[in-house]
């Protein structure tokens, strides 16, 4: 008999239909002799419901309640599928953030999960009764629900898991597992079997939507195999763990990222340290930056920097440029919203000889432009035009190999 704790995001329980036959999921996992701990997110669609009225009602939401708000939608539908448990005749009992004692930093809206009291959890199933916990949510030292980032939910799974050291995570969610690349876009992308921990926090991190990078993160730490599986379609789904298949790609994927934008700060003057100033003032900047580069301008005596950033902190990133730019005396600048990261991701991608070359000679073979390319252990992103994404993910997906036809042939 093993502890599994269960994860059901939005789509999962988007309808009544669907939460009940989550129920008839979670029922069948405990008929196979196994405790269950669930964890809901809210209905799909039902956060930004929430998020669009306080908005409405304000430019500028108050942190706590706006976190007092938008918690309810996980408290709808772990009430819900509680109801539809128990109709099924299997004890279960819902609880809040705060009822589980998921314990978080005092940040709203942004909250970090810090310890969590297994005590109640602990009780109900000594019971045999299913704590069907709602994601997403914890409470501070003074009381207050707090939010976790948006996709919390996934993180919340796995942190009970590590509270309570189960045996697995399970993830279920709209997709049948880990795939080579978004089967929405490369239509051969193949379902992984396994992939491991560094190999999937490197897909998060590059756009990956299957499951929170945080996550990720917290089960390689606290070393908790998660399995991502649909809860449409019976399947094993994906495990994520710190094991390797014993044969596999050494090249896992292709991930791509839309919501990028490139900015070049161009001619920064060498003398009077311009390039210092400005990588000193990116340190203090209120924006994340990704990728980098710094290269010898068309002036001998002057230095390009060019970079990028989420569209999420395009119009900072933009302010910021402008700003700077007039401080070292720049050239110019110049802003591009209309790019994408593409990426390759794979263990020991420094130590296969030819990656970027054959990268390279793929997107070449289309005549796409690579502007930036970056690399680490894990994966090689480049930036390319937008317009260029499906694409270029094609040619990447089949110059390596990944499709089904190339596994079985």
């Amino acid at each position: 008999m093993a502890l599994i704790v269960q994860k059901f995001g939005g789509t999962s329980v988007g309808t009544l239909d669907r939460i009940s036959r989550v129920a008839d999921i979670i029922a069948t996992t405990q008929r196979a002799g196994h405790d269950v701990v669930v964890v809901v997110s809210a209905m799909s669609g039902e956060t930004d419901r929430l998020i669009q009225m306080a908005n409405q009602l304000s430019k500028n939401p108050h942190a706590r309640e706006f976190d007092a708000l938008v918690s309810t939608g996980e408290c709808v539908s772990a009430a819900l599928l509680t109801i539809a448990l128990r109709e099924k005749n299997i004890a279960a009992c819902s609880l809040t953030g705060k009822q589980a004692q998921i314990f978080t930093s005092d940040a709203h809206r942004r909250a970090h999960i810090t310890h969590i009291a297994i005590d109640t959890m602990k009780g109900l199933l000594a019971e045999k009764t299913i704590p069907v916990i709602t994601g997403f949510q914890g409470v501070n030292a003074m009381g207050d629900v707090t939010t976790l980032e948006r996709g919390g939910s996934d993180t919340s799974a796995v942190a009970i898991a590590a509270a309570l050291k189960a045996n697995e995570c399970q993830i279920f969610t709209d997709v049948a597992g880990v795939y080579t690349s978004d089967p929405r876009i490369i239509s051969d992308a193949r379902l992984l079997d396994r992939i491991t921990y560094t190999e999937m926090l490197a897909l998060a991190s590059l756009g990956a939507k299957v499951l929170h990078r945080q996550a990720v993160e917290f089960a390689k730490k606290h070393h908790i195999p998660v399995r991502v599986l649909s809860s449409f379609d019976a399947g094993t789904g994906t495990l994520i763990s710190g094991q390797d298949a014993i044969k596999k790609p050494w090249v896992s994927g292709v991930a791509f990222d839309r919501r990028q934008a490139k900015l070049s700060i161009m001619g920064i003057p060498k003398e009077n340290n311009g390039l210092d100033h400005l990588l000193t003032a990116i340190k203090n900047a209120n924006f994340d930056i990704d990728m980098t580069v710094e290269n010898h301008s068309s002036s001998q005596d002057a230095i390009d920097f060019i970079f990028t950033v989420h569209l999420d902190d395009y119009q900072k990133a933009v302010s910021f440029s402008e700003t700077i730019a007039k401080d070292i005396s720049a050239r110019q600048i110049i802003v591009d919203d209309q790019i994408a990261k593409l990426s390759l991701v794979g263990l020991g991608m420094k130590s296969h000889a030819g990656v970027a070359s054959k990268i390279f000679h793929a997107l070449g073979s289309e005549n796409i432009p690579i502007y930036l390319i970056t690399s680490s252990e894990a994966k090689i992103s480049t930036i390319i035009d937008e317009k260029h994404l499906e694409m270029g993910a094609q040619l990447l997906h089949d110059a390596f190999e990944l499709s089904v036809s190339h596994i079985t042939n």
